[in-house]
């Protein structure tokens, strides 16, 4: 008997509970099948919970809980519940849930093509971990069963707090199937393995979706102190520095209360509507993609730790914000000192922000005690999230891994090794970012400016429309598979210094390779690539639309081999979307920017350059070949394209390949596809040679940088006699007067590190001159 509740239950429930639920499009997300029926599994029959599930259910298209469902001609109860107040089992008898998972065999053993899914649904009044050593009079999460006045209380109490989500369907056929083949088979006994799967979801969802308790801080700076590690740092340091063990304890307090965060969730609470707020005043919409592969990596159990691209200061709340929101726990999240300043410091702390040092090189001390908070919070279980380039990119393109916070985490996953540990790559994009302009300047030479209350407060002042931000989480990394793949006996031997390094050094690696796997190509930089790549800045619009919807074709093909996301829409609509943000003009049929437009439109490009690296390098190669009167026969295009490709790979974090030859043909297949070769005799033709112009063009910026620099290499004559600042400073002012890109030393050293490891014995004249051959840009036609 399902309980409906009373009155005041469904008014409370209509105008006072806010339901939030995840996923949310679990019909698509969960691959659920409408055409087949669908039984929910709840833990309580409590009529909030029913009712809150009934209103969900409806939001998202999923059947009515209340409404049974028609199966070989009986009625069934589209509810199942582990507790149920009205059918309570007597001493010795079998629980009511049992009955029914019985019954459901029973009926895929009578109708064999039936096949039911079972829904578990997890349900949350309120989300506060609640503080270690302390109980909680109303919420009592330990507790699955209340009575109803307990019940009332706590929906009152956190209604507009209420979480409700819907987990992986439980195929009762395959299950069935699978327990079919075993020989001795029993239908009580298979309904027992399915209720011990379905009472695993309940057991396990507390921690993905609320957390462990919270140590408060005081206990917590107390637990880092006791660390054998620390307290090992602690004697040495005494006696090295000719000290009080006191003393140096005393310093290793001050530096954890100027690192150490103090979460509140109440406090996050009030910031979640305030975010909430200031989200839907700055955007038109946050879009968020690929987050069931996290909710998954959060249900195996692991220690997760978020590893987004690092753009905006906004990042820090915005993924805080968004993690809650897709039913996640919210991590703590490693900040620079910087930005503890009053006030925000305080709230940002408060908010789960632990702060650390721009480097650690002159205080070993510092560092060990940054070691040991960071390993006491991977022991308490809590989800941690730092930047994986350390800054925020000034250029708009994912710039090296800084991989301190990184070897952190894998030592101190080696030294404590019972739960693995998931990492999870984050792309992070916007139309418009507040601090463009800043970054601007900060890389034509000015100072940067520290971060203060003033800039905050001129920051709010310029609030406003700012398009739209896109989220896409990455495809998460095993750890522990990593390493078993890696090196096999991490777990029996101690892994070296050396073996270490490179482990991280690859981690590293991977992890920029899935964020911009991940990749959001929202309208804006769509259309900014595309106006930066033609003559002048400028074009025809129907050119221009018609270059929007090639482009938006290779993006689909290349969608189906990783997890980017592209603006789907036609490409009238998208390129509306794009100019709605004033970042270019249109006058009649001419579509153009300035200069200084085009700096700032150089940024939102280089958030997406990299998709479009592989065919541009493809149509530079065929342009070169073609001025040389070189055949374009697919081995002579793939030759000279892999000269090129080592340092655009290095540059730009593409996916290694199996194999380059396999990989460059299929990026052919799909130029062809789209319509910009044909093969013809034995060889490629253009056919589109506006598109071609145009896509070899979207890395122009890149090879003139390259130019610069290798003339400049080549004189040096000897890799013993290069310096690479003073060869970096020398190729600034070289190509910053030719070039829109910022100059940025990190992309020099990536590319002299390159030009090393394949050029081991420095470049002979011949590999010199077909380097610098490749290099030189190919012409761009006017497209007006």
């Amino acid at each position: 008997m399902l309980l409906k509740g009373s009155i005041f239950d469904r008014f409370i429930n209509k105008y006072w509970v806010s339901s939030q639920y995840v996923p949310l499009n679990p019909i698509a997300e969960l691959e659920l099948d409408l055409s087949r029926p669908i039984i929910y599994l709840v833990a309580q029959n409590c009529a909030s919970d029913l009712l809150a599930l009934q209103s969900c259910c409806l939001q998202a298209g999923l059947p009515d809980p209340y409404c049974p469902i028609r199966v070989t001609g009986q009625n069934l109860s589209a509810t199942i519940f582990i507790d149920d107040t009205f059918a309570a089992p007597k001493a010795n008898q079998t629980p009511a849930y049992l009955g029914k998972y019985q019954q459901l065999l029973d009926l895929h053993r009578l109708q064999p093509d039936l096949d039911i899914q079972l829904l578990p649904v997890t349900i949350y009044w309120g989300r506060n971990p609640g503080k270690q050593k302390k109980k909680f009079d109303v919420d009592r999460f330990d507790q699955h069963v209340s009575g109803s006045l307990h019940k009332t209380c706590i929906v009152l109490k956190n209604g507009k707090d209420h979480l409700l989500r819907f987990n992986k369907p439980i195929s009762i056929a395959a299950l069935r199937q699978r327990h079919d083949r075993q020989t001795n088979f029993d239908n009580q006994l298979l309904a027992h393995q399915l209720a011990k799967i379905a009472l695993t979801y309940f057991a396990n969802q507390k921690r993905y979706s609320i957390g462990p308790k919270l140590l408060n801080r005081s206990a917590m700076i107390a637990a880092v102190l006791q660390q054998p590690l620390l307290r090992n740092t602690i004697l040495s340091t005494a006696a090295s520095e000719r000290c009080t063990e006191q003393q140096v304890e005393r310093q290793c307090r001050r530096y954890l209360i100027e690192i150490s965060a103090n979460f509140s969730y109440p406090l996050l609470r009030v910031f979640r509507l305030l975010l909430k707020w200031l989200w839907n005043h700055l955007y038109k919409g946050i879009k968020v993609n690929h987050a069931q592969a996290v909710r998954q990596a959060n249900q195996s159990g692991a220690e997760i730790i978020y590893m987004p691209c690092h753009r905006s200061h906004m990042d820090y709340l915005l993924l805080s914000y968004l993690l809650v929101e897709q039913g996640l726990v919210a991590p703590h999240v490693a900040a620079g000192v910087n930005l503890n300043f009053f006030p925000l410091g305080a709230l940002l702390r408060r908010a789960g922000a632990f702060f650390l040092r721009r480097t650690f090189k002159d205080s070993p001390l510092y560092s060990a005690v940054f070691n040991g908070y960071f390993s006491m919070l991977f022991k308490q279980g809590y989800p941690i999230e730092f930047f994986s380039e350390g800054g925020r990119s000034r250029s708009g393109r994912l710039l090296p891994p800084k991989t301190g916070l990184l070897a952190s985490t894998l030592q101190t996953y080696l030294n404590q090794p019972e739960r693995n540990l998931i990492l999870v790559p984050i792309y992070i994009g916007y139309d418009h970012i507040m601090e463009v302009n800043s970054y601007i300047k900060e890389l034509s030479g000015q100072e940067k400016n520290q971060e203060s209350v003033w800039q905050l407060l001129a920051a709010v002042k310029k609030l406003g429309n700012f398009g739209q931000v896109f989220v896409n989480f990455g495809k998460p990394i095993n750890v522990k598979k990593y390493l078993n793949q890696q090196a096999p006996n991490w777990q029996t031997s101690a892994v070296d210094e050396r073996q270490f390094k490179i482990h991280v050094k690859q981690l590293a690696q991977q992890v920029m390779v899935n964020i911009n796997q991940a990749t959001a190509a929202g309208a804006l930089p769509l259309c900014a690539a595309i106006l930066l790549a033609s003559k002048n800045f400028q074009s025809n619009k129907a050119v221009f639309l018609a270059l929007l919807s090639k482009h938006q074709q290779l993006l689909e093909l290349k969608s189906k081999s990783s997890s980017l996301t592209y603006a789907k829409d036609k490409n009238e609509t998208v390129y509306q979307q794009a100019l709605s943000l004033n970042k270019f003009e249109q006058d009649g049929e001419r579509i153009f920017c300035s200069r200084n437009q085009a700096l700032q439109l150089n940024y939102y490009r280089n958030n997406i350059v990299h998709l479009f690296a592989l065919p541009s390098l493809i149509c530079h190669t065929v342009c070169y070949l073609m001025s040389c009167n070189k055949s374009t026969s697919v081995n002579n295009i793939i030759a000279y394209a892999a000269k090129i490709y080592p340092f655009l790979a290095a540059e730009y974090f593409l996916k290694p390949p199996v194999n380059i030859t396999q990989l460059l043909e299929g990026e052919l297949l799909q130029l062809g596809t789209i319509g910009v070769f044909k093969f013809e005799k034995g060889r490629y033709s253009v056919a589109n040679k506006i598109l071609l112009d145009l896509l070899a063009q979207h890395l122009q910026e890149t090879f003139l940088r390259y130019r610069q620099l290798l003339a400049l290499l080549l004189r040096c004559k000897y890799w013993s006699n290069v310096d690479p600042k003073a060869l970096s400073a020398k190729a600034k002012a070289h190509f910053q007067p030719l070039s829109i890109d910022p100059f940025d030393e990190k992309v020099t050293h990536v590319f002299l590190q390159t030009m090393q490891s394949v050029y081991p014995d420095f470049l002979t004249e011949k590999q010199s001159k077909i380097l610098e051959a490749l290099f030189a840009s190919s012409c761009s036609i006017d497209l007006q």
